[in-house]
């Protein structure tokens, strides 16, 4: 089978044998927000057409390419929810020749205050990392960084950070921009200031003016601002993540890297999960399916 993990700003995909195990991965910068509508079929086509001529005619998918601005809209199963709840809700359609599209719903919740979070694709990484009856608490980095409760195989809840995003906003438009620089080589003592001044006097708002300010006194360069701005916007996250004994870390390994030292100076213990998560967790949802 073909198993996709289809987001806002990347593709990936897994061609898997009959036991889960990946035989060939694909990404590409190919995200949802880049296509309009009716480019999803093509841009599945140019990426995975060589694997469903080989044979594979089952394609399950989750993530974004199940939202409102995806290629069909799913809806959200309220945690807490197992792969059991996710499995009677997928919807199936026919594509070229005798290819099946299997596209994957959403999980939302609601926090102490009644405001509601959604996520579309991170579930399945959780649930490739985590056992039937298992209990973790992860976070789960990227553009829209996730801080996930499962207990007894079932997703009880979980928060959304702007982190990456605000990053990336950040690192291109605004004050601050003309001062950051790509890191060329790790920025160590600037990510851990930043890490740390996430915890003191003031909030994110004012800390994020003193990036500024102290690139005007020499005190920072550009990628060391970088670092620096990355340790804070990654401690501020973290400490507002419920306490956890251990945190899992599930996503791209660079990023997870960058998390666990932010989380280890918080005098947090981590573990960074197995790469291919998303396709283990897609393969066990397939083994439940109708």
């Amino acid at each position: 089978m073909i198993t996709v993990d289809w987001g806002s700003t990347g593709f990936r995909a897994w061609r898997l044998d009959a036991e889960g195990r990946v035989l060939e991965r694909r990404s590409a910068p190919l995200g949802i927000t880049q296509l309009e509508a009716g480019e999803h079929g093509p841009a599945l086509q140019s990426q995975v057409g060589d694997w469903i001529g080989a044979g594979e005619t089952h394609i399950l998918a989750s993530g974004m390419i199940g939202s409102r601005n995806g290629w069909v809209e799913m809806p959200y199963i309220d945690c807490p929810a197992g792969l059991a709840d996710i499995a009677g809700a997928v919807r199936r359609i026919d594509w070229v020749g005798d290819a099946e599209l299997i596209f994957c719903p959403g999980l939302s919740c609601r926090d102490a205050d009644g405001v509601p979070d959604v996520m579309r694709g991170e579930e399945m990484q959780v649930f490739g990392v985590a056992g039937e009856t298992g209990n973790a608490d992860l976070c789960l980095p990227g553009t829209h960084s996730k801080a996930v409760t499962l207990r007894a195989g079932r997703i009880t809840g979980f928060a959304t950070y702007f982190t990456g995003e605000l990053y990336a906003l950040l690192r291109s438009h605004g004050l601050l921009s003309g001062l950051l620089q790509t890191e060329t080589q790790p920025e160590t003592k600037a990510f851990a200031e930043g890490v740390k001044r996430s915890g003191e006097a003031g909030n994110l708002l004012h800390h994020l003016f003193g990036v500024r300010a102290r690139g005007l006194f020499g005190e920072l360069s550009g990628p060391a601002a970088s670092a620096y701005l990355s340790g804070m916007l990654i401690g501020h996250e973290l400490r507002g993540h419920a306490p956890a004994a251990r945190l899992l870390l599930v996503g791209e390994q660079a990023l997870c890297l960058r998390y666990a030292d932010a989380a280890r100076l918080l005098g947090r213990h981590v573990e960074i999960a197995p790469i291919d998560a998303a396709a283990r967790g897609l393969h066990r949802l397939s083994k439940l399916l109708p």
